[in-house]
């Protein structure tokens, strides 16, 4: 590539539609691939020649939009505040697969365009989606450029989900993957589903000291929460013989669950500790998740309560790829209200659960409670990985007693380029911190997590610099300078 100057070839959108004509690119330039109704930062080629210079890797560049209001132009006051920011994410596969959160405009090398070709039949009206599913395929790295470049009036007419489906089923053809594509949470969005014509052997791994349950139903008060949550998993329809609960227990007497018949194997350990000898969490689950004897594991807190059936089936989804490290889930508290929908760094400090305390049933920010996606973090209280990769990590780091453990434990496993995902199709109910009381957070802990950690939260891919960092209720920052696009 020649760094200057830069050439950027305007290229319709409908000429990547099939059947169109596919002139032979410039292999050193590079090509904006827009609809007509894009506006580019005035700036565009400045700032696509310095993200091409620090990043001579990357094939295709995608940025941050804005839809704007009529007038577009000259308009302050009222006018700006109709502004509606479009900020995105890292590339994330998993996340384009449930839909096209990318859209227009791509900066795509010509030598990538020429090696791509023009989109099949099969892409319909989806043919930045194909070229990007077809990017990722072949290798080509995808990447965000955190600045809004294109401006444009009004929100575009989603793609063709039926087109859509068909890219992805191409795309995991060429993968030689056997998935599902199904219908998402929402009417524009899709769901990978594998349906695993063997189910595997899963441990869930839990455990307890038998905590009484104090919220809920009637029927579940006054009872080991860990109870409510072995009877609830009856109605799950993962395949019970080829389902272990492992339970590890601070108290002696088991007799409340243990002399029942479950349809399940039910294995409980008494996690013996010495009576000065303070809770570390980390440490228990270190010396459970050996015993199992089934290469994936589900760690699950025994304040949990099943939601759906088929809660272990959209874990495993994901938990049986080999480049995932771990699947978390959807986790709402009995009221309703989203307790985890993932994490992102660099937000309240540290970093912190999306979305929390809000209404399951409320929009939010581009439907992310709603998709699969990566996320750098996710909660441990129910988290689906593998057994040989916990023998690789050494599973739970004990420095951290009470907190920062599962979150410790997804970035590492994310710096050895491992995926954490996110799924809201596995949705359980969270009595959230019921099993061990609230706590005071560990200051030690805290300052030994952000000396590890503190670089990579403040430049978490699953997040843009744009949206709020004071506040888990993600949105758009509010703009100190007059956008570009009302100049």
């Amino acid at each position: 590539m020649n760094d200057y100057p830069l050439t950027i070839r305007l290229t319709p959108a409908g000429a990547l539609a099939p059947g169109q004509s596919w002139p032979r690119p410039a292999l050193d330039d590079w090509y904006a691939l827009a609809d007509p109704a894009c506006r580019f930062h005035p700036d565009i080629r400045s700032i696509l020649r310095v993200a091409a210079t620090a990043r001579p890797d990357v094939d295709i560049f995608y940025g941050d939009a804005v839809e704007t209001a009529a007038p577009a132009r000259g308009t302050v006051g009222k006018g700006a505040a109709q502004d509606r920011l479009i900020l995105k994410p890292g590339f994330d596969i998993t996340q384009l697969i449930a839909q096209d959160y990318i859209g227009w405009p791509l900066f795509i090398r010509g030598r990538a365009l020429e090696a791509l070709g023009p989109p099949g039949p099969e892409a319909g009206d989806a043919a930045g989606y194909d070229l990007l599913l077809r990017a990722n395929a072949a290798g080509m790295m995808v990447e965000r450029i955190a600045e809004i470049l294109s401006a444009r009036g009004a929100t575009p007419a989603p793609d063709n989900l039926a087109d859509r489906r068909r890219a992805v089923r191409a795309w995991l053809d060429q993968r030689l993957e056997e998935a599902e594509i199904l219908p998402g949470r929402l009417p524009t969005t899709l769901r990978l589903h594998r349906p695993l014509a063997e189910p595997p052997e899963v441990t869930l791994i839990v455990p307890t000291r038998q905590t009484l349950c104090t919220l809920g139903e009637e029927a579940m008060r006054g009872r080991p929460l860990v109870l409510n949550l072995l009877e609830s998993l009856a109605q799950s329809s993962w395949p019970m013989d080829r389902l272990t609960v492992l339970v590890g227990d601070d108290i002696e007497d088991g007799a409340a669950y243990a002399d029942r018949d479950w349809p399940f194997r039910l294995e409980r350990v008494v996690t013996r500790r010495a009576p000065d000898e303070p809770f570390n969490y980390a440490r228990k689950m270190n010396a459970l998740w050996p015993l199992a004897r089934s290469e994936y594991v589900v760690f699950l807190n025994d304040d949990i309560v099943v939601r759906q059936p088929d809660w272990i089936e959209a874990l495993m989804s994901f938990a049986c790829d080999e480049d995932v490290g771990g699947v978390g889930a959807r986790l709402l508290y009995p009221d309703g209200r989203i307790q985890h929908a993932g994490m992102v760094g660099g937000v309240m400090g540290t970093c912190t659960h999306v979305f929390i305390k809000q209404p399951a049933t409320a929009p939010s920010y581009g439907n992310w409670a709603d998709v699969h996606r990566e996320y750098s973090m996710v909660t441990g209280a129910a988290f689906a990985t593998r057994r040989s990769l916990l023998e690789r990590i050494n599973g739970f780091d004990e420095q951290f007693a009470l907190d920062w453990n599962d979150v410790d434990m997804c970035l590492r496993m994310r710096l050895l380029g491992l995926r954490i995902v996110y799924t809201p199709h596995a949705e359980l109910t969270h009595y959230e911190s019921a099993s061990r009381g609230a706590s005071n957070l560990p200051g030690a802990d805290l300052a030994l997590f952000l000396e590890r950690w503190s670089e990579l939260l403040d430049n978490d891919p699953a997040y843009n610099p744009g949206l709020v960092r004071n506040s888990p209720l993600t949105a758009p920052a509010p703009l100190a300078y007059k956008g570009w696009w009302r100049e």
